[in-house]
């Protein structure tokens, strides 16, 4: 296994890792958050260039050459750049279980595991919640989400008016709404970062044996386990990433349209990067699902073979399309 590096993700860690490895300890924490936070599974990890955030440069446009004759000259041409800084939030906890409890298990180190589980899925809903929706307004502590970023659907990628919008609407109303993002993850177009000076991804620290003191006259043995997460979230190309909003989740009109999808993929700046995912929520994975039944419908296909999980993939024009449990049905209608 390699250092974190440039588009190391869960996945890899996943593939390189088993349970037999020395190294493999906590692979059962990377399963976790493989089953429950798709967008973890996919992001792309790259460290940071400062302690607790990222400096980043987006180009708002490119230049346009010019041509030459022999013996004569040409303008040199520059190209527009804006330095933009992304910060890393901090997810931490405390896992601690009665060392009794745990010591008369058939199993304890796997009793324990299955608590820890707990506090690893937990963790994972917390990050991918502010992956999505995350505000620095309302929390300084966090990041700004994709939710956050593409607010709008009349705003162009960079301000570049010769690009599409990469926000489209999908008609509906009410509060039973929600989206679609289709995200082409990749360094210099959208990716994870953490820390310089420390591991990517999940840390879990095995603190041991404690005695703790629950009320102020008792006393008891515990086993405690300490969680932290580092991670900042950078989108250096805004055309890599594309939302459909305004998507009703019940009744018959306004729900998940084929067309805006094929619309979003077009308008990616390399669609056939193959690292193009889209994450929907459940209702419109089930939406998708029931036309994907019709077997004339030749834009959806089923992976059999499934993920390296093994479990079913949805994919339309060859994108898979995972459920992320934190994508609401409730969201407000954006314009």
């Amino acid at each position: 296994m390699t250092d974190v590096v440039a588009v190391y993700t869960l996945m890899d860690v996943v593939n390189d890792y088993t349970s037999l490895d020395a190294r493999g300890t906590y692979l059962w924490a990377a399963k976790v958050l493989s089953r429950k936070i798709p967008f973890v599974m996919d992001m792309p990890m790259l460290a940071s260039n400062q302690i607790m955030s990222n400096i980043g440069v987006r180009e708002s446009y490119l230049p346009t050459p010019g041509t030459r004759r022999f013996n004569e000259g040409i303008v040199p041409t520059a190209t527009h750049s804006t330095p933009f800084t992304d910060p890393i939030a901090m997810v931490e906890d405390y896992s601690e279980v009665d060392y009794s409890l745990w010591k008369i298990q058939n199993d304890p180190n796997s009793w324990r595991q299955n608590k820890d589980a707990q506090k690893v899925e937990a963790l994972g809903q917390k990050m991918e919640d502010l992956i999505i929706y995350g505000s620095l307004a309302s929390d300084p502590a966090a990041f700004n989400g994709f939710a956050t970023r593409f607010p709008l659907s009349t705003v162009y990628p960079h301000g570049d008016t010769t690009w599409p919008y990469n926000v489209q609407l999908n008609g509906g109303s009410g509060s039973d709404l929600t989206s679609l993002w289709l995200i082409d993850w990749g360094p210099n177009k959208v990716y994870g970062t953490y820390p310089k000076n420390l591991p990517g991804g999940l840390q879990i620290e095995d603190l041991g044996r404690h005695t703790v003191q629950p009320a102020s006259t008792t006393r008891m043995e515990i086993l405690r386990a300490h969680f932290t997460w580092f991670m900042g979230l950078v989108v250096e190309d805004e055309r890599c990433v594309q939302r459909i909003a305004n998507i009703e989740t019940s009744g018959d009109t306004n729900t998940f349209d084929e067309d805006l999808v094929i619309t979003a993929i077009n308008r990616l700046p390399d669609p056939d990067s193959g690292r193009v995912v889209g994450y929907v929520s459940r209702s419109v994975r089930t939406q998708m699902d029931i036309r994907a039944k019709d077997k004339t419908n030749v834009n959806y296909e089923q992976d059999a073979a499934g993920d390296v999980w093994g479990r079913r993939v949805t994919k339309f024009q060859g994108i898979p399309f995972r459920i992320a449990h934190k994508l609401v049905d409730t969201e407000t209608a954006i314009s």
